[in-house]
């Protein structure tokens, strides 16, 4: 028997297969009727690239894979599950070349994206599950509030005492776990987003876009978490003031450090805030943010 094999090879008769003809592709998920460039429609429906894509596909054009030298590769199988989501975005596909179309059996994310996603959309610990930034918004805004409520009350050293308190609890709750914050603190949910933009930057499918802009949105979460901990130390000083005079002095300097946190500060006097260190904070932050995330196609949306 193992002769007539080893002949029967010989002669050509034998076709070998191979064991996994499942190979990986990347690219932007698209249509077959605009392909690589949405501009022309999508300005004539006032439409957004993603929006466009789904009009195209119920006028009965096809997915298709655009990929980073813009040629448009055909899709065999319309009916992924996946699609729908990923539309308009970069995707992975894996599958089998059949032809000149792909036969998917996976599309998923760029693992860059799903990084990206933590920062600004999703996480599983946060309130309400939001992104590491939009948690951090959210509690530097309680504590900024109640910093200016202690600015109005120079007079009540009890008062201060107790919205520095408030402060605390909205920037670190390990280090005040009572207050009107959510539990969660911008200390950890500035070093959630800082940690998993290195994770971004450092993934599969980091483009120039991401590189680019992270080290804006690093320089000003850097900031963030500095004047975190000196907010939280001036805080604990008007908790520890034996008068409201003393008191009164430390709540001025929360009320800066609160708004740098939020705002960011014009520490070089040019008239404008950057993302630069000791310039940027929380807004500056989500802005470049925003800039990453329009650039790679993926929605800003908290939830």
């Amino acid at each position: 028997m193992t002769k007539q094999i080893a002949f029967l090879l010989a002669l050509g008769w034998v076709a070998v297969t191979p064991v996994n003809s499942q190979q990986l592709w990347t690219g932007t998920l698209s249509d077959s009727m605009c392909g690589p460039s949405h501009q022309e429609i999508a300005a004539a429906g006032g439409l957004t690239q993603r929006q466009c894509i789904f009009e195209c596909i119920k006028a009965q054009a096809k997915y298709v894979l655009v990929d980073g030298k813009n040629q448009v590769i055909p899709i065999a199988n319309q009916d992924m599950a996946g699609f729908p989501l990923y539309v308009g975005r970069p995707v992975r596909l894996t599958g089998e070349l059949k032809g000149n179309a792909i036969i998917v059996s996976k599309v998923e994310a760029i693992a860059a994206h799903l990084h990206l996603g933590h920062v600004m959309t999703n996480w599983r610990d946060t309130p309400s599950n939001v992104g590491f930034l939009i948690a951090a918004l959210s509690d530097a805004n309680v504590a900024a509030v109640h910093a200016k409520l202690a600015s109005t009350v120079p007079d009540s050293l009890d008062q201060m005492k107790l919205h520095a308190s408030h402060v605390m609890n909205a920037l670190d709750p390990a280090v005040e776990p009572k207050g009107p914050g959510s539990g969660y603190g911008v200390k950890k949910a500035a070093a959630g987003a800082l940690q998993h933009l290195e994770f971004a930057v450092q993934a599969e499918g980091a483009t120039a876009n991401i590189k680019a802009h992270s080290t804006h949105v690093s320089a000003s979460l850097n900031n963030v978490l500095q004047w975190v901990d000196k907010a939280i130390a001036t805080a604990q000083q008007i908790r520890s003031s034996p008068s409201a005079a003393d008191a009164a002095t430390l709540v001025a300097e929360l009320v800066v450090l609160t708004t740098e946190i939020n705002q960011g500060t014009d520490a070089n006097n040019d008239g404008q805030i950057g993302w630069q260190t000791g310039e940027g904070g929380l807004q500056q932050a989500q802005m470049h943010m925003g800039l990453i995330m329009k650039g790679e196609g993926l929605a800003t949306a908290s939830r």
